[in-house]
């Protein structure tokens, strides 16, 4: 009697383990099949990317010449008259705001891809922005390196709300923000070296880096960020530590944008865009 209830403990235990194997073989089955290409096209040279709300993409080359890509057409592009390379921030989706490291400012196009003003930083104001983005309340945020200090700048009135020193903060020697979005009332700042760093709208930090590893940007949802890192999509839950990734079925991918409203992932290699459905 004992060596039959252990013959049928013996008997259920493989059968449990065997079907969370399988259950885990289908899941890992269904999400590599899940990311089915929609399209390929060639966007020309990429530099910086971004998406808007809208999941419409933005791409700019090293000249800062700017194009929309909507379901795979490129639907209108902006050709500025000072060529520079550009970072992009079109999230707001009411305007997009190209910042030039070279030429020290900013350019704001309208919905149409349209110049709408273009504001060269005051130097008494701004030493050396090295990284800016929009704000919400029509500032700019940027960190500028030569005085080390975050500032929210108002290039219509040149004037400077917001200045933080960050010596007490973060260690000078290796900082080096190359990436910046304010969203959902914070600010998340990108290292190249520490990883994600989150700051309140006053400029304080609010939480210990999150380390990201050789990150060219980071995405934002409505309640996740995510970045590219050994051809995967990593994400993490911006108010928990809940992670999660996706596998990329490309190699050795430039860029990445998520946008998930549509549960697409749009891929740049070599001049050109993928756009896989999950």
């Amino acid at each position: 009697m004992i060596h039959m209830q252990h013959l049928m403990e013996k008997k259920w235990n493989y059968l449990l383990i065997r079907s969370s194997l399988l259950f885990l073989l289908s899941f890992t089955t269904t999400l590599t099949e899940a990311q089915q290409l929609l399209y390929e096209i060639e966007v020309g040279e990429v530099v910086s990317v971004d998406i808007d709300r809208k999941g419409y993409i933005y791409v700019a080359d090293e000249q800062g010449n700017l194009s929309q890509w909507i379901d795979g057409e490129k639907k209108r592009w902006y050709s500025p008259s000072s060529p520079a390379a550009v970072q992009i921030d079109a999230w707001a989706m009411l305007n997009t705001v190209l910042f030039s490291e070279d030429w020290q400012g900013i350019r704001i196009l309208g919905q149409q891809l349209t110049e709408q003003s273009e504001y060269i930083f005051d130097p008494g104001l701004v030493e050396y922005a090295s990284v800016a983005t929009n704000a919400s309340d029509g500032g700019i945020w940027l960190y500028d390196q030569g005085s080390f200090r975050l500032k929210k700048y108002f290039p219509n009135v040149k004037n400077i709300s917001i200045d933080v020193p960050l010596e007490q903060l973060i260690n000078s020697t290796s900082w080096e923000p190359i990436w910046m979005r304010e969203h959902q009332n914070n600010l998340y700042v990108l290292d190249q070296y520490r990883g994600i760093f989150t700051f309140d709208l006053l400029g304080n930090i609010l939480s210990e880096p999150y380390t990201v590893k050789k990150a060219k940007a980071i995405g934002l949802t409505s309640d996740e960020v995510y970045w590219l890192e050994k051809d995967e999509l990593h994400f993490k839950a911006l108010y928990s530590l809940e992670t999660r990734y996706i596998k990329l079925p490309l190699k050795k991918v430039e860029f990445a944008l998520y946008d998930h409203a549509t549960q697409r992932v749009f891929c740049f290699k070599q001049k050109m865009m993928y756009a896989y459905q999950l």
